[in-house]
């Protein structure tokens, strides 16, 4: 029989996901490797040892242990001041690799025995082991960061006081059958976060640029892009998504259609942007950057903060429930919800910075 076990565990995982990324981004990244004192973890850390746990456990998840030998568990309390890109990277690891191996088992894989130091668990079992495990850790998280923006921090389940409003919502609806987190997650890249996700990422991309000088702009291998063009095709990007945000609903839909699906998870969707790149892609004309040289730089600089601008007020006037159900066409990865590629223009301008970096000498 069908219990929908699997089903209600994934969404219990994603939905302690959600409540780490949205610490995350309330975060500043010198908190994020704040410590009470030197016995205590920091939130980096505290990713740091999820992400090793969650490598070991959920790889080769049904025929191998489950507390792997390559596992250097004491390493992961070692405190390596990451950056945030650099814990983001780990955490987001860690969770695809839990979800793979999570939608590849079928309810008949529940009573078979798997291992964690050799001591037998159902599958079961040791699924509800780790849904022990990472929430205890994911509220350390949070409490972190609740207590280090204090009055700022945005409540990530009922705001104090507003109990009986809540009940009161829940109650005037019939009775139905679903999960805690319907609606939830799905979201965790909510119109605040994204706003949030796409200055930061846009911002370290033109801080390195700004740290080049004229002969590191210009340099580049025989026929690729040097620093300021890799730049210049992200603004492009940027500006067409701006425009897309900018048209009325119904000539998105008449034009593009709506998405029958969920939004894909950041995780999801950076696996399938690289699994798209590694069998090569070549970008459309219109987003085909032009010669530039050093002196092109502050310009176009100022240039990509307007066009960023555009993007984050159109997006503004967005409904979190349009941001799913509408389509948006991406030359590469084919048909995305508006979300997702709001999503991917955060992932896009990490993605170039990174190239440019490995352009410096």
């Amino acid at each position: 029989m069908d219990t929908g076990f699997l089903e209600s565990a994934r969404k219990q995982f994603a939905y302690y996901k959600l409540l780490g990324d949205k610490t995350f981004a309330q975060l500043t990244d010198a908190e994020l490797c704040w410590q009470y004192n030197a016995d205590t973890n920091s939130v980096a850390t505290i990713v740091k040892h999820l992400w090793g746990n969650m490598l070991s456990r959920w790889t080769d998840f049904l025929t191998t242990d489950g507390e792997k030998e390559w596992r250097r568990r004491d390493a992961e309390f070692e405190d390596d001041k990451p950056t945030r890109e650099a814990m983001l990277a780990r955490w987001e690891e860690g969770w695809a690799c839990l979800f793979k191996a999570l939608d590849g088992l079928a309810e008949n894989d529940l009573g078979r025995i798997i291992y964690i130091r050799n001591q037998g668990h159902t599958v079961l079992e040791a699924i509800n082991r780790q849904l022990a495990h990472y929430p205890y850790h994911v509220g350390q998280i949070v409490h972190i960061g609740k207590m280090l923006r204090g009055e700022e921090w945005q409540s990530l389940s009922v705001p104090r006081g507003k109990s009986a409003e809540y009940n009161a919502e829940k109650f005037s609806q019939p009775k139905q059958r679903g999960h805690f987190t319907d609606g939830l997650i799905g979201h965790a890249f909510t119109i605040p976060v994204l706003v949030r996700e796409l200055h930061h990422a846009h911002e370290r991309l033109w801080d390195t640029v700004e740290a080049l000088d004229g002969k590191a702009l210009e340099a580049a291998p025989a026929g690729k892009w040097n620093a300021l063009q890799h730049m210049v095709h992200i603004h492009l990007g940027v500006k067409a998504m701006a425009n897309y945000l900018a048209l009325p609903h119904a000539v998105i839909e008449e034009k593009f259609g709506r998405m029958g699906r969920p939004s894909m998870e950041m995780a999801t969707l950076t696996e399938a942007y690289y699994e798209r790149l590694a069998k090569g892609v070549v970008p459309p004309e219109r987003f085909m950057p032009q010669a530039q040289l050093a002196m092109h730089k502050a310009s176009a600089i100022k240039e990509g903060k307007n066009d960023l601008a555009a993007l984050c007020a159109a997006l503004a006037s967005w409904k979190e429930a349009e941001l799913d159900a509408y389509a948006c066409p991406h030359p590469a990865l084919g048909p995305l919800t508006a979300r997702e590629m709001v999503m991917f223009t955060v992932l896009h301008a990490d993605h170039h910075r990174k190239g440019i970096e490995r352009l410096a000498p």
